[in-house]
């Protein structure tokens, strides 16, 4: 079997997908790697600044990311309000 070559950015996605709290056998088996291989990726990537110098263009992402999730779980619970309230109008 031919052995496959990743990109660095494949590798780095795959690592900050463990460092946000996945497990990384789960996360071998969603990109069909072995789960020693994303181990060894954690290893070579944790402790290494990313592509930009550091790490603060990957802190900002996540941080955006955050808020954006939050602003979701807000409007979500918005609806939900808005569901309760027209069904207890209405019924």
């Amino acid at each position: 079997m031919p052995r496959v070559k990743y990109s660095e950015e494949y590798k780095r996605n795959a690592v900050s997908i463990v460092e946000s709290g996945s497990a990384a056998a789960k996360v071998a088996r969603d990109l069909n790697v072995s789960a020693n291989q994303i181990y060894a990726w954690c290893k070579q990537y944790r402790n290494r600044p990313s592509e930009h110098g550091n790490a603060t263009h990957n802190q900002d992402e996540l941080t955006q990311v955050k808020k954006e999730l939050a602003h979701a779980k807000m409007e979500l619970d918005i609806l939900k309000k808005a569901i309760g309230i027209f069904t207890h109008t209405v019924g």
